[in-house]
């Protein structure tokens, strides 16, 4: 799993095994210990960190939905 900040939400990325050495890309929103949102399987990959990096890609762009434009 990769976790980061990102305005004021705590954006996850998961890489769930799919088998025969696949992963699944997951993405989560946090506020606290609310989650805002959770996705449903985003994509299927090779390597884990490329899943991860597919959940945390999927959950910042749904913070720029929610949250309108952002300057730096």
């Amino acid at each position: 799993m990769s976790i980061a900040r990102y305005r004021g939400y705590i954006i996850e990325g998961f890489a769930q095994p799919a088998g025969n050495g696949i992963f699944a890309s997951l993405g989560r929103v946090r506020r606290g210990r609310h989650t805002v949102r959770e996705s449903d399987v985003l994509g299927l990959h090779e390597r884990n960190e490329r899943a991860q990096s597919e959940g945390l890609s999927w959950a910042q762009g749904y913070v720029d939905r929610l949250e309108g434009p952002h300057d730096g």
